[in-house]
């Protein structure tokens, strides 16, 4: 589990980043995310690593969103020195769910859809899970959906995790459950349907690396990412 002082390093890091993109004019007409949704055992980790590495993006993973939500401090250091047009677009996620969408009210997923839309609105990050794809603005951030044949992601938990095959079906069949049960619950959506992404790639087909390689392509083209 990621400890504070990584937590604060990574936002630190990406605080860092906004900065010096400000600084040097970005060639792209707005600050692009990518927004990562993926079957359990997909490794949409690794890709979502690679990715950001490549675009020269922050990686916020699921662990790390969950701290920033219920970490108040670090939420006020990735505002800090916004506009109040910006802020103000922050809090309407908040306040009126993303794009029309309902949401529980509870202080965990206020802050969570309050972390992601600041992450969203300020851009220059990678974000894996937590109904990113549906939280933030789909004009400005590309949504990818990373899946894989169940044998193939069983294969890659049992091993991952060291585990029997039993013990890892047991698992992966349980975190498929709650990640629908989550967006279905909070954002009202299934979150395999494909027309909800801009990008599917399919890692049991594709190497980590080819598949990095495709959805950098398509947020350069998309954004102009120059580099």
């Amino acid at each position: 589990m990621a400890s504070p002082r990584s937590l604060e390093a990574l936002v630190n890091q990406q605080v860092r980043r906004w900065e010096l993109a400000a600084g040097s004019g970005a060639s792209t007409q707005v600050a692009p995310s990518i927004a990562l949704s993926r079957l359990p055992g997909a490794a949409a980790a690794e890709l979502g690593d690679e990715v950001a590495v490549a675009l020269g993006f922050g990686f916020f993973d699921i662990e790390i969103m969950d701290l920033i939500a219920r970490e108040t401090g670090t939420q006020r250091e990735l505002v800090a020195g916004l506009d109040e047009h910006v802020r103000s677009t922050i809090e309407r996620f908040v306040s009126l769910g993303a794009r029309g969408r309902t949401y529980n009210e509870s202080s965990y997923h206020e802050q969570l859809v309050r972390a992601l839309a600041t992450l969203g609105e300020r851009g220059l990050a990678v974000i894996l899970g937590r109904g990113s794809a549906f939280v933030l603005r789909p004009e400005r951030t590309l949504r990818v959906l990373v899946v894989a044949p169940w044998e193939e992601r069983l294969e890659r938990l049992a091993k991952r995790r060291d585990l029997s095959r039993a013990e890892a079906a047991r698992e992966l069949e349980h975190e498929e459950a709650e990640r629908l049960a989550f967006n279905r619950y909070h954002f009202h959506v299934n979150p395999d349907d494909a027309t909800l992404y801009d990008v599917v790639v399919n890692t049991g087909t594709l190497s980590v690396g080819l598949a990095t390689e495709l959805v950098v392509a398509a947020a350069r083209r998309r954004f102009g990412i120059r580099g």
